[in-house]
């Protein structure tokens, strides 16, 4: 029987589609909301009979979208209802919701809360108003600031906030300046991202945006290095390429899926890890629905990894981390040779400054981190 970790839940909708936004997204009617609750209990119930879901000893549970806050209270309350029921929460598990800054207000927050919610993570990306529209947000600066005021007032005790750089037309320095306030209401966990054109996207379709990516790449560069430094400075450990946390307070859910760990994806677009298998889910509401009510479950694609991409897989994985990747256990787990070509590499980066060791383990210095997947390549197997 597999041994599931961790469980993801997918709201695919939103108040506006970004332009960025490379999920599996909808634009929110609430009339789409109780046919969509439905075929995810089908799922959730289809999937735990599966793998003895009430043996299972899940130690976290991710809403992630979309915009999960485009529930109301008792939408959510349902949903965790049949979550329950259905697979062996941990008395510990944590449970991370993920809100937009419109939907933040203190009573829906302590709501989350008081339905066993105890991880927020609030899409800010910017404090400022020409970045926001830049990156065709809903909201503005005063919402933001009312949704991290409401946070603290509704007793979130364990806060993530994104912020995002690179906003076309927008320079890169301004993540600095919303760095320094929202530091002020000190979250437990900050996640820096920079603005990734994902094909199929709006912003990849346009040339201008990809133009402004392109010449900009190097200034981005620079001011993440100085952002990450500043949170360095004010205790924030720098824990994996795009997050940051306070002692103690890495995201479980993304800590399990880094340590190889099975987890369960339901809802469109979902994906899912188990016993070395690979699966994700259809991308469309409607499509969803149909393959649940022909007893069918909503796969679009499975895969079962081969030893060489398992292995590569775990070299992605710890390089992108701030414990390093150990050649010596991952060679003896997967058969693969380390020295030779690899370790040349290795030396070669060292050298360049993009890495250094420690205690046996090879740790990217957070230059490298911003060139993880090009150093990946270069070690990967095969």
């Amino acid at each position: 029987m597999a041994d599931i970790s961790a469980l993801y839940v997918h709201l695919p909708f939103c108040h506006t589609i970004c332009p960025f936004c490379a999920f599996a997204v909808h634009r929110d009617r609430p009339g789409l909301h109780r046919p969509y609750l439905d075929e995810l209990a089908v799922e959730i119930a289809r999937r735990a009979a599966e793998v003895g879901g009430d043996r299972q000893r899940v130690t976290s549970v991710y809403f992630g979208g979309g915009t999960p806050s485009t529930l109301g209270l008792p939408e959510v309350a349902g949903l965790l209802e049949t979550l329950r029921a259905a697979f062996g929460l941990a008395p510990d598990a944590e449970i991370a919701f993920e809100v937009n800054p419109e939907d933040a207000t203190a009573p829906y927050l302590r709501g989350l809360l008081a339905l066993g919610v105890d991880r927020i993570s609030l899409g800010v990306q910017s404090l400022d108003d020409a970045t926001l529209a830049a990156l065709g947000r809903n909201h503005r600066r005063a919402e933001s600031l009312r949704a991290l005021a409401a946070a603290r007032e509704a007793g979130v005790g364990n806060l993530n906030l994104d912020l995002m750089l690179g906003a076309p037309g927008v320079p890169a320095r301004r993540l600095l300046a919303d760095l320094a306030e929202v530091l002020q209401a000190t979250p437990e966990h900050l996640s820096l991202y920079v603005l990734d054109l994902e094909p199929g996207t709006r912003f990849a379709r346009d040339a201008a945006v990809r133009q402004w990516s392109e010449t900009h790449r190097e200034e981005q560069a620079e001011v993440f290095l100085e952002a990450a430094a500043r949170l360095e400075a004010r205790g924030y450990r720098h824990y994996e390429v795009s997050n940051f946390c306070l002692p103690g307070r890495e995201g479980r859910q993304n800590r399990l899926v880094w340590d190889g760990a099975d987890y369960l994806g339901f809802g469109v677009g979902a994906h899912s890890f188990v016993a070395g298998v690979r699966w994700h889910n259809v991308r469309h509401v409607r499509a969803y629905g149909r393959l649940l009510a022909a007893g069918e479950l909503p796969v679009a694609a499975r895969e079962v990894l081969t030893p060489q991409q398992l292995a590569n897989e775990r070299l992605m994985l710890e390089l992108r981390r701030d414990s390093g990747f150990a050649p010596q256990p991952w060679s003896e787990r997967f058969g693969f040779g380390w020295e030779g070509a690899r370790e040349r590499v290795a030396r070669e980066l060292e050298a360049g400054g993009l890495l250094r060791r420690e205690a046996g383990r090879l740790v990217l210095t957070p230059r490298g981190l911003l060139l993880a997947d090009a150093i990946t390549e270069r070690l990967m197997v095969g």
